[in-house]
Protein backbone atom coordinates (compact mmCIF):
# COMPACT_ATOMS: atom_id res chain seq x y z
CA UNK A 1 0.00 0.00 0.00
CA UNK A 2 1.42 3.35 -0.93
CA UNK A 3 0.22 6.80 -1.29
CA UNK A 4 1.21 8.67 -4.67
CA UNK A 5 1.35 12.42 -5.41
CA UNK A 6 3.15 14.36 -7.98
CA UNK A 7 6.16 16.96 -7.58
CA UNK A 8 5.66 20.04 -8.14
CA UNK A 9 7.13 21.27 -10.99
CA UNK A 10 7.33 18.20 -12.84
CA UNK A 11 5.73 15.10 -14.08
CA UNK A 12 7.63 12.20 -11.91
CA UNK A 13 5.00 10.48 -9.19
CA UNK A 14 6.26 10.21 -5.35
CA UNK A 15 5.39 6.93 -4.06
CA UNK A 16 5.46 7.30 -0.05
CA UNK A 17 5.37 3.36 1.52
CA UNK A 18 2.96 2.49 4.06
CA UNK A 19 3.43 1.57 7.71
CA UNK A 20 7.12 2.91 7.59
CA UNK A 21 8.76 5.95 9.79
CA UNK A 22 10.82 8.36 7.73
CA UNK A 23 12.87 11.25 8.27
CA UNK A 24 12.24 14.76 7.16
CA UNK A 25 15.57 14.66 5.46
CA UNK A 26 14.89 11.36 3.67
CA UNK A 27 11.01 12.41 2.39
CA UNK A 28 12.48 15.80 1.27
CA UNK A 29 14.99 13.76 -0.93
CA UNK A 30 12.26 11.36 -2.03
CA UNK A 31 10.27 14.62 -3.18
CA UNK A 32 8.29 15.70 -0.45
CA UNK A 33 7.34 19.36 -0.20
CA UNK A 34 7.46 21.04 3.20
CA UNK A 35 3.80 22.14 2.29
CA UNK A 36 2.71 18.63 1.76
CA UNK A 37 4.78 17.20 4.69
CA UNK A 38 2.91 20.06 6.97
CA UNK A 39 -0.50 18.76 5.87
CA UNK A 40 -2.60 16.52 7.02
CA UNK A 41 -1.26 13.32 4.95
CA UNK A 42 1.98 12.98 7.50
CA UNK A 43 1.89 12.37 11.01
CA UNK A 44 5.20 13.64 13.07
CA UNK A 45 5.77 10.95 15.63
CA UNK A 46 9.35 12.04 16.44
CA UNK A 47 11.78 15.17 16.30
CA UNK A 48 12.50 15.12 12.72
CA UNK A 49 10.31 11.90 12.02
CA UNK A 50 7.16 11.19 10.49
CA UNK A 51 4.24 8.43 9.35
CA UNK A 52 1.93 8.41 6.80
CA UNK A 53 -1.60 9.20 8.77
CA UNK A 54 -3.56 6.47 6.86
CA UNK A 55 -0.91 3.75 7.14
CA UNK A 56 1.42 4.99 9.93
CA UNK A 57 4.33 2.59 11.34
CA UNK A 58 3.97 -0.09 14.33
CA UNK A 59 4.83 1.16 17.82
CA UNK A 60 7.73 -0.93 17.47
CA UNK A 61 8.84 0.31 14.38
CA UNK A 62 8.53 4.26 16.02
CA UNK A 63 10.43 3.11 19.62
CA UNK A 64 12.94 1.49 17.36
CA UNK A 65 13.85 4.48 15.62
CA UNK A 66 13.61 6.37 18.91
CA UNK A 67 16.38 4.38 20.32
CA UNK A 68 18.46 3.89 17.34
CA UNK A 69 18.29 7.21 15.38
CA UNK A 70 16.65 10.31 17.23
CA UNK A 71 18.53 8.96 20.85
CA UNK A 72 21.05 6.42 20.59
CA UNK A 73 21.77 3.96 22.52
CA UNK A 74 18.53 5.01 25.07
CA UNK A 75 16.34 2.55 26.58
CA UNK A 76 12.66 2.01 25.69
CA UNK A 77 10.95 2.73 29.54
CA UNK A 78 7.66 3.58 30.93
CA UNK A 79 4.71 2.98 29.03
CA UNK A 80 6.10 2.01 25.99
CA UNK A 81 7.24 -0.47 27.29
CA UNK A 82 4.60 -1.57 28.84
CA UNK A 83 2.85 -1.62 25.76
CA UNK A 84 5.63 -3.51 24.01
CA UNK A 85 5.30 -5.92 27.00
CA UNK A 86 1.30 -6.60 26.13
CA UNK A 87 0.71 -5.51 29.52
CA UNK A 88 -3.54 -4.05 29.91
CA UNK A 89 -2.98 -0.47 29.81
CA UNK A 90 -6.28 2.25 29.32
CA UNK A 91 -6.17 3.57 25.97
CA UNK A 92 -4.81 6.87 27.34
CA UNK A 93 -1.71 4.96 28.04
CA UNK A 94 -1.17 3.54 24.55
CA UNK A 95 0.25 4.70 21.33
CA UNK A 96 -3.08 4.70 19.62
CA UNK A 97 -4.58 6.63 22.55
CA UNK A 98 -2.10 9.69 22.23
CA UNK A 99 1.19 8.83 25.13
CA UNK A 100 4.29 10.01 23.74
CA UNK A 101 7.46 7.43 23.19
CA UNK A 102 9.17 7.19 26.81
CA UNK A 103 13.24 6.25 26.84
CA UNK A 104 15.45 6.70 28.96
CA UNK A 105 19.52 7.41 29.12
CA UNK A 106 22.22 7.38 31.56
CA UNK A 107 23.13 10.49 34.04
CA UNK A 108 25.10 12.76 31.86
CA UNK A 109 23.54 12.06 28.40
CA UNK A 110 22.52 15.01 26.41
CA UNK A 111 19.12 14.46 25.19
CA UNK A 112 16.17 16.56 26.11
CA UNK A 113 12.51 15.72 25.80
CA UNK A 114 10.30 17.04 22.66
CA UNK A 115 7.01 16.65 21.69
CA UNK A 116 5.66 12.92 21.38
CA UNK A 117 9.50 11.75 22.86
CA UNK A 118 10.13 11.78 26.39
CA UNK A 119 13.48 11.22 27.69
CA UNK A 120 13.79 9.65 31.52
CA UNK A 121 17.49 10.38 32.99
CA UNK A 122 17.94 7.61 35.24
CA UNK A 123 20.76 5.39 35.93
CA UNK A 124 21.51 1.45 37.05
CA UNK A 125 18.07 -0.09 35.73
CA UNK A 126 18.72 -3.72 34.09
CA UNK A 127 17.46 -4.07 30.86
CA UNK A 128 15.91 -7.14 28.18
CA UNK A 129 16.37 -7.58 24.71
CA UNK A 130 13.07 -8.07 23.61
CA UNK A 131 11.73 -7.92 19.50
CA UNK A 132 15.04 -6.17 18.40
CA UNK A 133 14.87 -3.53 21.04
CA UNK A 134 16.00 -3.03 24.49
CA UNK A 135 13.38 -2.41 27.52
CA UNK A 136 13.88 -1.75 31.48
CA UNK A 137 13.66 -5.01 33.28
CA UNK A 138 9.83 -4.86 33.58
CA UNK A 139 9.53 -5.26 37.04
CA UNK A 140 11.02 -1.46 36.88
CA UNK A 141 8.23 -0.80 33.77
CA UNK A 142 5.54 -2.20 36.46
CA UNK A 143 6.97 0.49 39.29
CA UNK A 144 6.72 3.07 36.62
CA UNK A 145 2.85 2.16 35.93
CA UNK A 146 2.27 2.38 39.84
CA UNK A 147 1.97 5.88 39.64
CA UNK A 148 -0.77 6.12 36.80
CA UNK A 149 -2.83 3.33 37.42
CA UNK A 150 -5.82 2.51 39.90
CA UNK A 151 -4.86 -1.09 42.24
CA UNK A 152 -6.86 -3.38 40.07
CA UNK A 153 -5.50 -1.85 36.91
CA UNK A 154 -2.00 -2.74 38.47
CA UNK A 155 -2.76 -5.89 38.96
CA UNK A 156 -3.94 -7.05 35.86
CA UNK A 157 -0.25 -5.87 34.88
CA UNK A 158 1.27 -7.64 37.11
CA UNK A 159 -1.43 -10.80 36.46
CA UNK A 160 -0.23 -10.43 32.89
CA UNK A 161 3.34 -10.71 33.50
CA UNK A 162 2.58 -13.96 34.68
CA UNK A 163 0.01 -15.50 32.36
CA UNK A 164 -0.76 -18.88 31.44
CA UNK A 165 -0.77 -17.70 27.67
CA UNK A 166 2.83 -15.99 27.97
CA UNK A 167 4.80 -17.39 25.07
CA UNK A 168 7.65 -15.01 26.33
CA UNK A 169 9.51 -13.03 29.41
CA UNK A 170 6.82 -14.60 31.86
CA UNK A 171 7.99 -13.82 35.24
CA UNK A 172 6.00 -15.86 37.96
CA UNK A 173 3.86 -13.88 41.08
CA UNK A 174 6.61 -14.34 43.63
CA UNK A 175 9.03 -13.47 41.53
CA UNK A 176 7.62 -10.26 40.90
CA UNK A 177 7.02 -9.77 45.07
CA UNK A 178 10.23 -11.12 45.64
CA UNK A 179 11.38 -8.10 43.22
CA UNK A 180 9.31 -5.73 44.72
CA UNK A 181 10.19 -6.02 48.03
CA UNK A 182 13.87 -4.75 47.05
CA UNK A 183 13.24 -1.80 45.46
CA UNK A 184 12.76 1.82 46.45
CA UNK A 185 10.84 4.90 45.28
CA UNK A 186 7.70 6.33 44.38
CA UNK A 187 5.38 4.01 43.67
CA UNK A 188 6.92 0.60 45.27
CA UNK A 189 3.91 0.38 47.79
CA UNK A 190 1.50 0.21 45.57
CA UNK A 191 3.49 -2.14 43.66
CA UNK A 192 4.25 -3.98 46.51
CA UNK A 193 -0.01 -4.05 47.38
CA UNK A 194 -0.80 -5.09 43.70
CA UNK A 195 1.88 -8.03 43.69
CA UNK A 196 0.07 -9.50 46.97
CA UNK A 197 -2.95 -9.44 45.19
CA UNK A 198 -1.83 -10.83 41.68
CA UNK A 199 -1.65 -14.79 40.88
CA UNK A 200 -0.51 -16.65 38.53
CA UNK A 201 -2.03 -18.05 35.63
CA UNK A 202 -4.68 -14.71 35.03
CA UNK A 203 -5.05 -14.74 31.10
CA UNK A 204 -7.08 -11.42 31.26
CA UNK A 205 -7.35 -8.46 33.02
CA UNK A 206 -11.43 -8.83 33.19
CA UNK A 207 -10.81 -12.19 35.08
CA UNK A 208 -8.18 -10.11 37.14
CA UNK A 209 -11.21 -8.19 38.27
CA UNK A 210 -13.72 -11.01 38.22
CA UNK A 211 -11.44 -12.35 40.91
CA UNK A 212 -11.02 -9.58 42.91
CA UNK A 213 -14.97 -8.41 42.74
CA UNK A 214 -15.49 -12.24 44.39
CA UNK A 215 -13.01 -11.60 47.16
CA UNK A 216 -14.38 -7.95 48.23
CA UNK A 217 -17.81 -9.52 48.33
CA UNK A 218 -16.19 -11.61 51.07
CA UNK A 219 -16.32 -15.54 48.92
CA UNK A 220 -13.21 -17.36 49.15
CA UNK A 221 -10.70 -16.94 46.85
CA UNK A 222 -11.37 -18.91 43.66
CA UNK A 223 -8.90 -20.93 41.48
CA UNK A 224 -7.44 -19.00 38.52
CA UNK A 225 -7.46 -21.03 35.19
CA UNK A 226 -8.09 -24.99 36.46
CA UNK A 227 -7.47 -27.82 34.69
CA UNK A 228 -10.04 -30.29 33.90
CA UNK A 229 -9.72 -32.95 31.19
CA UNK A 230 -12.55 -34.68 29.14
CA UNK A 231 -12.41 -38.05 29.93
CA UNK A 232 -13.76 -38.97 27.02
CA UNK A 233 -11.78 -37.42 24.35
CA UNK A 234 -8.99 -36.38 26.63
CA UNK A 235 -8.76 -32.73 25.72
CA UNK A 236 -8.01 -29.99 28.49
CA UNK A 237 -10.00 -27.26 28.81
CA UNK A 238 -8.81 -24.36 31.91
CA UNK A 239 -11.68 -22.52 33.66
CA UNK A 240 -11.16 -18.92 34.16
CA UNK A 241 -12.37 -19.52 37.57
CA UNK A 242 -13.63 -21.98 39.90
CA UNK A 243 -14.69 -23.63 42.88
CA UNK A 244 -13.30 -27.01 42.61
CA UNK A 245 -14.49 -28.68 45.54
CA UNK A 246 -17.78 -27.15 45.01
CA UNK A 247 -17.88 -28.16 41.36
CA UNK A 248 -18.45 -24.80 40.16
CA UNK A 249 -16.76 -22.79 37.27
CA UNK A 250 -17.15 -19.08 36.55
CA UNK A 251 -16.10 -18.23 33.03
CA UNK A 252 -15.86 -14.28 32.03
CA UNK A 253 -17.43 -13.44 28.57
CA UNK A 254 -15.73 -10.66 27.33
CA UNK A 255 -16.80 -9.51 23.64
CA UNK A 256 -14.68 -12.28 21.58
CA UNK A 257 -16.66 -14.68 23.36
CA UNK A 258 -19.84 -13.52 20.93
CA UNK A 259 -18.61 -14.19 17.39
CA UNK A 260 -19.91 -17.88 16.16
CA UNK A 261 -16.12 -19.73 16.69
CA UNK A 262 -15.63 -18.68 20.09
CA UNK A 263 -19.22 -19.26 20.98
CA UNK A 264 -18.87 -22.87 19.24
CA UNK A 265 -16.17 -23.66 21.74
CA UNK A 266 -17.47 -22.27 24.29
CA UNK A 267 -20.59 -24.65 24.02
CA UNK A 268 -18.42 -27.40 23.53
CA UNK A 269 -16.69 -26.73 26.78
CA UNK A 270 -20.06 -25.82 28.76
CA UNK A 271 -21.10 -29.43 27.44
CA UNK A 272 -18.09 -31.10 28.72
CA UNK A 273 -18.75 -29.67 32.54
CA UNK A 274 -22.17 -30.18 32.51
CA UNK A 275 -21.39 -33.80 31.83
CA UNK A 276 -18.67 -33.96 34.70
CA UNK A 277 -21.92 -32.34 37.10
CA UNK A 278 -19.81 -28.41 36.99
CA UNK A 279 -22.19 -25.91 37.43
CA UNK A 280 -20.98 -23.35 35.03
CA UNK A 281 -21.57 -19.41 35.26
CA UNK A 282 -20.60 -16.69 33.08
CA UNK A 283 -20.03 -13.48 34.08
CA UNK A 284 -19.81 -10.62 31.86
CA UNK A 285 -18.58 -6.56 32.02
CA UNK A 286 -21.81 -5.31 32.83
CA UNK A 287 -21.81 -7.91 36.16
CA UNK A 288 -18.43 -6.04 36.91
CA UNK A 289 -20.20 -2.82 37.51
CA UNK A 290 -23.60 -4.15 39.13
CA UNK A 291 -22.60 -7.39 41.13
CA UNK A 292 -25.49 -7.81 43.02
CA UNK A 293 -27.72 -10.36 39.74
CA UNK A 294 -24.39 -12.29 39.53
CA UNK A 295 -23.77 -12.83 42.94
CA UNK A 296 -27.39 -14.56 43.46
CA UNK A 297 -26.89 -16.87 41.07
CA UNK A 298 -23.14 -17.62 42.84
CA UNK A 299 -25.44 -17.90 45.86
CA UNK A 300 -27.94 -20.40 44.42
CA UNK A 301 -25.24 -22.68 42.85
CA UNK A 302 -23.41 -22.64 46.47
CA UNK A 303 -26.62 -23.79 48.13
CA UNK A 304 -26.65 -21.21 50.87
CA UNK A 305 -23.07 -22.59 51.89
CA UNK A 306 -21.30 -19.59 50.55
CA UNK A 307 -17.43 -20.17 50.96
CA UNK A 308 -16.76 -16.61 52.59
Amino acid sequence: MATEFTVPGSRRRVVVPAHRVFTRHGLRRMGVSERRLASAEFLRVLPGCYVRRDAPASLRAIARTAQRRVVPGAVVCHVTAAELLGLPLPVRLTWDGGAAIHVRVEAGAKRRSAKGLVVHVRAGRPTIPHGGLVLDWPVDVLLDLAGLLPHDDLVACVDALASRRREDLRLPVETIRAEALALRGPGVRALRAAARDARDWVDSPQETRSRLLLQRAGYEEPVTNHRIVDPVTSREYFLDLAYPERMIAIEYDGAQHFTPEQARADHGKDAVLHREGWTVLRIVASDLRDPAPFLALLDDALGGTNPR
